[in-house]
């Protein structure tokens, strides 16, 4: 079997508040692109090594939420959540009925990826069958890895986007069948309900029974801002809170992620991480909508797993290094400190997606997901080896964008734009 070695200073999260620093480490790959060992160089590993001198190894960056469809939304204000979507986003999501567009739209949003470091995401497409395909196609072709789900949208939504429940849980079962661990599972599906005020109590136990049998996840969003809770206390009456509506449709679970969870009492929050549910914290985008921010500590007080999301269109940036500063400037607090935001852009993010066995850091036969960085990417006078752990991390989370990118690989396989 031929391994590659790769020579590099090598930083990745053990855990939340550890980090392995290996300034001269060497990081073996197998043929089949898992990882074979990572610690110092040795000198009398016989076969093929890759010279990255005065470069930085890290784990790809982990994007657990994210629109597809919006890409060309950045930026774009809107007063509230609801008038941005009704005068930017359902527009943009509508265009996607049109092959081009997707096309057009899908393939530029995965060369951003790329260029970004980004590895794994979890993504949504628009409530079209064939878009959703052919994002799928477009993915498969880039060579990152995501999941990818149609939207669903069966009441309360703006024409050309709702949909019946049938016809939306008959295509997304479809492309589920299709596209879930397709790739050796670098593919996945994630069954994507838009949130509570656009789909129905039946659409909700269906998508339950759906990712049981399939295995798939479910990406959904909750609490984003108090409009949006107390629609739906007007739609969902019976219910004593938010969370409750997904306990009894039992969409809960280790497999689920739910982006935003604002507005959450500390009950709901307790019950989030007794079923195993997952939240993508979406700092910029909250910030950029006012949003609101998620709480960081009652979060972690309640013991819930989160990840950081870009939010792409609500986010600016599709650099997950964004999220990272963002992640520390909204919390007022609590700080977000360099180690542990690294943490939730590699490792903490894997543990959202349910993949910590696979990726997210240099464990021993974890794909050989990373990317090779340029300090000088950040800023021209620095020298990587003068730097400290502390000083590496501040600057990737504080000033860093896709300019500190060299380049990406995937399941030990460099990927690029020219896909």
């Amino acid at each position: 079997m031929t391994r590659t070695a790769y020579r590099a200073r090598i930083i990745h999260a053990k855990n939340e508040k550890e980090v392995e620093d290996i300034p001269d480490g060497m990081l073996v790959v197998d043929a089949k692109g898992r990882i074979e060992s990572c610690g110092d160089y040795d000198p009398s590993f016989q076969d093929k090594v890759v010279d990255l001198a005065g470069r930085l190894v890290i784990p790809g960056l982990v994007d657990v939420h994210s629109h597809i469809p919006q890409l060309d939304e950045r930026g774009k204000h809107g007063a509230t959540l609801l008038d941005w979507l009704e005068h930017y986003i359902f527009p943009a999501e509508r265009s996607f009925a049109d092959e081009r567009t997707v096309v057009d739209v899908a393939t530029r949003f995965f060369k951003k990826l790329i260029l970004n470091g980004t590895t794994m995401s979890g993504l949504y497409s628009t409530v079209h069958e064939d878009a959703t395909n052919r994002c799928f196609e477009i993915a498969k072709a880039s060579g990152v890895r995501c999941y990818i789900g149609k939207v669903m949208m069966d009441m309360h939504s703006p024409e050309g986007l709702l949909e019946t429940t049938q016809d939306s849980l008959k295509k997304s079962e479809r492309l589920c069948s299709k596209w879930h661990n397709a790739e050796g599972g670098r593919l996945k599906y994630a069954f994507t309900p838009r949130f509570a005020p656009t789909c129905s109590l039946e659409l909700w136990k269906e998508v339950a029974k759906l990712s049981m049998d399939s295995g798939a996840y479910i990406q959904s969003h909750i609490a984003e801002t108090k409009d949006e809770n107390a629609r739906v206390r007007e739609l969902f009456p019976e219910f004593s809170d938010y969370v409750e509506l997904f306990e009894d449709t039992k969409v809960l679970g280790p497999r689920t992620v739910l982006a935003h969870a604002i507005y959450l009492s500390d009950g709901e929050y307790r019950r989030l991480a007794k079923s195993g549910t997952k939240i993508a914290h979406c700092p910029t985008s909250n910030f950029f909508l006012k949003s609101g921010w998620m709480p960081v500590s009652k979060v972690e007080k309640a013991g819930v797993i989160y990840g950081l999301g870009t939010d792409v269109g609500a986010g600016i940036s599709m650099s997950v290094f964004t999220q990272m500063r963002h992640a520390d400037f909204t919390q007022l607090d609590c700080t977000i400190t360099p180690v542990k935001a690294f943490y939730l852009a590699t490792m903490g993010g894997a543990k959202v997606m349910g993949m910590e066995d696979e990726i997210g850091n240099f464990q021993k036969t974890k794909f050989a997901d990373f990317n090779v960085i340029d300090i000088c990417g950040v800023e021209p006078r620095y020298h990587l080896g003068g730097l400290s752990t502390d000083e590496v991390l501040s600057l990737l989370m504080y000033r860093g964008d896709g300019r500190a990118i060299e380049s990406t690989y995937v399941a030990g396989k460099k990927i690029c734009v020219d896909f």
